[in-house]
């Protein structure tokens, strides 16, 4: 009860900041937020890893996360082509290889790089998302609609699997997480999507609202499962605990890492929506 009530009070600081943010800011009011949520969620990442934490390459690591975050953030305000991106990345990649290298550790390329590079995309690719959802036409209402089923799966999967739950979803990854918390997460998200809809996602079919919610719903619960392998592989109960009632910031982010990203391809791919003309 007392972890619930924490989680509530954190959450009403916190919305009506980001809620602010969203509306007013814009996707470049988005950028500063987004650039210290991935900077802390991904040194949470590398420091439950104290054998990658302590090499060079994880500090490489953090500012080829800030970079990628102000590369989506710019693509957002149609001030950086997907070429230049690409090329970004490309570049990213290869100066952090080469960090790996000339320390001179070969534990570095065997064992620290793909967790290294797991940070830097991981994380960064997750938050930058939602800066180009934010870019779209209608930006405004897919970033509520995302954080809104995002919280609703979330708060629907803890409480109901804290009250009525008895099947364990996956035993060796999360053992308190249960198949009744999981459905019931993925009909809070239906729920979420479908009464929102009119004012959220107006340009939307029915039919494909449906479809997008229940998706979602389902994924965001795989991002959740696949920080919880991360965390038992270090042997850590939370990522960090800055966030009272959640843990780290990279907890509280899990699947919505997940979700960016699915639903931003929804769009690309299914919707045929694209970014602003490039200035």
């Amino acid at each position: 009860m007392t972890n619930l009530i924490q989680r509530t009070v954190t959450g009403l600081i916190l919305a009506p900041l980001f809620l602010a943010l969203v509306h007013w800011g814009g996707s470049g009011g988005l950028l500063v937020p987004g650039l210290l949520v991935c900077f802390l969620a991904q040194r949470e990442f590398y420091r439950m890893f104290p054998g990658v934490w302590d090499r060079f390459s994880s500090r490489v690591a953090l500012l080829a996360g800030a970079l990628i975050v102000g590369g989506f953030g710019m693509m957002a305000g149609g001030r950086f082509s997907p070429d230049s991106f690409l090329a970004l990345l490309a570049l990213l990649l290869t100066i952090l290889f080469s960090s790996c290298v000339l320390s001179g550790d070969e534990k570095d390329l065997t064992g620290g790089f793909p967790l290294v590079l797991t940070g830097v995309f991981y994380i960064p690719l997750g938050v930058g998302m939602i800066l180009l959802l934010r870019g779209l036409p209608g930006g405004e209402g897919f970033v509520f609609y995302l954080f809104g089923l995002t919280w609703i799966v979330d708060i629907m999967g803890f409480v109901v699997g804290k009250t009525i739950g008895r099947r364990q979803l996956s035993p060796l990854l999360s053992p308190k997480k249960t198949w009744e918390g999981a459905v019931a997460g993925v009909a809070g998200g239906l729920f979420w999507g479908v009464a929102t809809r009119g004012l959220l996602l107006p340009a939307l079919p029915l039919f494909d609202v449906i479809m997008l919610s229940v998706g979602i719903s389902v994924w965001g619960q795989m991002g959740d499962l696949s920080e919880s392998a991360f965390k038992r592989a270090a042997g850590v109960k939370d990522s960090g605990g800055i966030i009272p009632g959640h843990g780290g910031v990279l907890d509280r982010i899990d699947s919505l890492l997940f979700n960016s990203v699915a639903f931003y391809a929804f769009l690309a791919l299914y919707e045929g929506y694209s970014s602003r003309v490039w200035l």
